[in-house]
């Protein structure tokens, strides 16, 4: 992300190394409105002397945002979901438009997903190893690069006699090792409950996977959840 040392408050030195670098590489001033867009809604970073770095983990909220949702609490009343009067139905709307929004966003059809509000990355996976059904001789497979929160399905998989395997990411790329993948998921009982957990990008190295496992997984004739 670029830094906002292009506005007049920037130091002679800062200014200096600005434009040696513009001289090099042009295009960079085409990230100008990032600047902009720092300056406008996110200016309590530079208030407060902040590099903020954790994108992956918890992205910001912008000012506009806070007022938005502020005016929307201030000239809305909002009550229970799980009901049918008027303060109810309209927080049933807002989280229905939540749901609709992220399926978009993700190109995923209603029809196939479902879109599970929860508080953070561990509070949507722990359910999912409570109830997944691993027994003796199932497999649970997963990339070396996953969120931390996904290895702690090993606990549930392990007392349940479930086999768990780490796939490999080979650098200097860090690619998931798509022969031991390959091997991997064709391993299993024909009538076995397995899981693979991968990410469709890390949050570690940034490397955008290929959703192709997703259905190459299903074309095995173990069943394999994804």
């Amino acid at each position: 992300m670029a830094t906002s040392h292009k506005g007049s408050q920037a130091s002679p030195h800062l200014k200096s190394a600005l434009a040696e670098l513009l001289q090099a590489h042009p295009a960079f001033q085409t990230t100008s409105f990032i600047d902009d867009l720092r300056k406008r809604e996110f200016s309590r970073l530079d208030e407060q002397g902040h590099i903020y770095l954790d994108y992956t983990g918890g992205g910001l909220y912008a000012d506009s945002q806070i007022r938005e949702h502020t005016d929307m609490l201030g000239y809305r009343v909002f009550s229970n979901p799980h009901s049918t009067n008027p303060t109810s139905e309209a927080t049933t709307e807002l989280i229905e438009r939540a749901r609709s929004y992220i399926l978009d966003y993700f190109n995923a059809s209603p029809h196939e997903y479902v879109a599970i509000l929860t508080s953070n990355a561990t509070g949507a996976i722990k359910p999912v190893g409570e109830a997944y059904p691993f027994r003796p001789g199932d497999h649970y497979v997963l990339t070396f690069d996953n969120h931390n929160s996904v290895n702690g399905i090993r606990d549930f998989a392990r007392p349940k006699g479930a086999e768990v395997t780490y796939v490999p990411v080979i650098p200097p790329e860090l690619r998931i090792d798509e022969g031991r993948m390959h091997r991997y998921l064709s391993q299993t009982h024909f009538d076995g409950n397995n899981l693979l957990a991968y990410l469709a990008q890390s949050n570690f190295s940034g490397v955008r996977h290929s959703l192709d496992w997703i259905e190459e997984a299903g074309e095995f004739p173990a069943r394999w959840a994804r």
